[in-house]
């Protein structure tokens, strides 16, 4: 299988899929591209994607395309410009292309919100007329017991009818104690914690959790759930990721514990030389990897061409 992966980031789709090769990955961040490169042996690109001729894509002939393109265009938190976003020249870019190359299988990742965009409806109408099957369905990491909301939407085109919406299985939730490092206090990670006055003013505003007995604040009968880390985490104090109540007082996740909501394993590197900021922005720019490897499982049915051996292959499970 040869795998285009687009808006490479981190590399959270290379993490989910460890056992394919990427052919090329590409993404304009060039401190992303040293974090991939940091933990994967696949060719990055640092390049604009809206910029990239035809013939570029021509000559790599994958068959599967991943991408996951800015989100800023269509975030209910931004001003939603949608196709008039400059930074939605490069999905537009993509759509054409695509329709013209007419990859086997193309996923596409964005934020909840997307479906009911510009951008989707040309994508839809592009990608149809060349002859897709467009599966679009929601899906959140939290569907899996995983504790957190990261919900997004995913969108699969293949050129034959083999899809079907992800499951929603029942699985039993899975405890955030999991994911937390009892190592950390003030002395060890003393910019993790809030002050006073921070957590006085926007207390009521918080989304806040705690591990004592796996319970969440006010609501003892449901497990903790962590709310969506965004790249804003660390900088905006609200709506950008949840807060962790500690004997000390309240601290913000380490990005190695957001990594961990995210799927990533801890031989995952996160490079020192990078700021702590420069990690949550990152991180919160990523996937959700056990979302990501619950949708590649989107296709069902039996056929004869390539997108029925990438569904095959994409479908191999992974710890």
């Amino acid at each position: 299988m040869r795998i285009l992966e687009l808006f490479a980031g981190i590399g959270g789709f290379a993490a989910a899929v460890p056992h394919l090769e990427i052919v090329e990955a590409v993404d304009i961040d060039q401190m992303a591209r040293d974090v991939y490169s940091a933990n994967f042996n696949h060719p990055y690109s640092t390049k604009e994607i809206a910029s990239l001729p035809l013939d570029w894509f021509s000559r790599l002939n994958c068959d599967v395309w991943w991408m996951s393109p800015p989100c800023t265009p269509f975030t209910q938190r931004g001003v939603q410009r949608d196709l008039e976003d400059t930074r939605s020249a490069a999905i537009k870019h993509l759509i054409q292309v695509a329709a013209v190359l007419r990859p086997s299988l193309i996923y596409l990742e964005n934020v909840v919100g997307f479906e009911s965009s510009q951008a989707y409806e040309m994508l839809r109408d592009k990608w149809t007329r060349s002859g897709y099957h467009i599966q679009t369905c929601t899906f959140c990491p939290s569907n899996l017991g995983w504790p957190n909301r990261r919900p997004r939407v995913y969108c699969i085109a293949s050129q034959e009818d083999l899809l079907r919406s992800p499951s929603q299985p029942a699985v039993a939730a899975i405890p955030l104690s999991q994911f937390i490092d009892a190592n950390i206090s003030p002395e060890t990670h003393p910019t993790l914690w809030l002050d006073s006055r921070t957590v006085e003013r926007y207390f009521d505003a918080m989304d806040r959790v705690a591990i004592t007995n796996d319970t969440a604040i006010g609501n003892s009968d449901q497990p903790p759930i962590t709310a969506c880390f965004a790249s804003s985490y660390g900088k905006a104090v609200v709506r950008s990721g949840s807060y962790l109540e500690t004997e000390w007082g309240y601290r913000r996740f380490s990005p190695r514990e957001v990594a961990r909501l995210l799927g990533f394993s801890d031989t995952f590197r996160l490079p020192e030389s990078l700021s702590i900021e420069r990690q949550w922005h990152m991180l919160g720019n990523s996937l959700s990897l056990p979302a990501v490897r619950h949708v590649l499982g989107g296709l069902s049915g039996i056929g004869s061409c390539a997108s029925v051996a990438a569904y095959r292959c994409l479908r191999r499970d992974e710890p």
